[in-house]
């Protein structure tokens, strides 16, 4: 677990820092030192990364040539399509090569990542895009380098931390010539139920951001939080402290130096990470190394989204992102037969009551949100243009107001 933090730490302060010094995105905060990090777990994740990759620009493509889509949009069709060839991708290799690459394993399987480098280059003027290419693969082989130190640092001092890479089933550790220790984590929650909760996921965060203007803990933190949860008990309560402290941690940062945007989600993401490995110093060897570097990362995310959101929402940007991960386990509970390491193996009444009053305060929530929203007739009669008269036109003929209003 050492080696993989290092190696986000390094990667997050090298995107952050090129980016506010030269402009350069290299795909994303995250890509680069994740895609990384998977190159150790498993060599082929690359090839599934650079096609979903080439599949998202060319919906990126295609869709800027031929549709008037834009924005928001964009993104989700560069996140959904990257995804669906990483599936696709994943299952043809592992058919092709079952003994390197199980399908059932495949973590690089149903990433956002691709889709999320090609909405990065895409951003990006022509002339600048080979330069963010060629230094997106200078960055990614440095930091292949930083791993492969990492790991012989840690080789020599042997501190008791979950292992991330150097798993028996990491077959670059194997040729690297180090000590593979731990063993892998067989799969609890079905793929297709991990991906169908992240596809609902996407949807209700998308709606709720589009409608109330509020954004969630993050765009698929949620369900594999509650996902972590069915193997690792200890998850929600990792996460809730890392992200409490990480958030005052960030709003102080934010104070003193201004220091916003991807720099600011950067030392978020470190703050997170290192949380998570001072967590993994404590807990007993058995615990699964990357079910908690994920939730470190999850905990810098969740903390710089609550820092983004006005104070006067925070409340309810905590109880509905609680309610939803209330529904997720809910719904895995019924489906995966937890084990007792898990955060709950059977419904007792007090657990009943519980999920029941965070799913009530989570619905409060989401009806005050819903009477936030302005009437369309009173917001266009309010107009600074309501009183100018075209045609005989009045605040009732605006396209502010959906349909006829009703007469009085």
């Amino acid at each position: 677990m050492i080696a993989a933090t290092i190696i986000m730490v390094a990667g997050v302060l090298l995107v952050a820092l090129l980016s506010q010094r030269a402009g350069y995105r290299l795909g994303g905060v995250m890509v680069l030192p994740l895609l990384a990090i998977y190159t150790f777990r498993e060599p082929l994740s690359p090839v599934i990364f650079v096609a979903g990759t080439a599949a998202a620009w060319g919906a990126l493509w295609a869709t800027r040539e031929y549709t008037l889509n834009h924005g928001r949009r964009l993104f989700l069709i560069a996140v959904g399509v990257g995804a669906l060839v990483t599936i696709a991708v994943g299952y043809a290799l592992s058919q092709l090569l079952p003994a390197r690459l199980p399908f059932e394993n495949a973590e690089m399987i149903a990433s956002i990542f691709p889709g999320v480098a090609a909405y990065n280059l895409m951003r990006l003027d022509p002339e600048d895009r080979p330069r963010d290419l060629l230094g997106m693969v200078v960055g990614y082989a440095a930091l292949l380098a930083v791993g492969a130190v990492s790991l012989w640092l840690v080789e020599q001092t042997a501190w008791p931390t979950p292992p991330v890479l150097a798993l028996p089933t990491s077959d670059l550790v194997f040729w690297l010539g180090f000590e593979p220790h731990g063993q892998g984590m067989p799969r609890l929650t079905p793929q297709w139920l991990t991906v169908s909760l992240l596809v609902v996921d996407v949807v209700a965060y998308e709606v709720v951001r589009k409608r109330y203007d509020h954004r969630l803990a993050g765009i698929i933190a949620i369900p594999l939080l509650a996902v972590f949860s069915v193997r690792y008990g200890n998850a929600p309560l990792v996460y809730v402290l890392g992200a409490t402290a990480v958030f005052f941690a960030l709003s102080f940062v934010h104070w003193v130096t201004l220091l916003y945007g991807r720099v600011l989600l950067g030392i978020a993401l470190v703050a997170g990470s290192v949380y998570a490995l001072l967590i993994g110093t404590l807990a007993p060897p058995a615990t699964p190394g990357i079910t908690l570097f994920f939730i470190g990362l999850f905990t810098g995310i969740g903390a710089y989204n609550l820092h983004r959101v006005a104070p006067r929402d925070r409340t309810a940007h905590i109880r509905i992102s609680a309610a939803m991960f209330v529904a997720f386990y809910t719904v895995l509970l019924l489906i995966v037969d937890v084990p007792a390491s898990g955060l709950i193996d059977s419904v007792s009444p007090v657990y009943a009551l519980l999920g029941g009053s965070v799913l009530a305060l989570g619905a409060v929530e989401l009806y005050r949100l819903e009477q936030s929203i302005p009437d369309a007739g009173a917001f266009a009669r309010h107009s600074v243009f309501a009183s100018v008269s075209v045609d005989g036109a009045d605040a009732a003929d605006s396209p502010l107001v959906d349909g006829r209003e009703e007469d009085r």
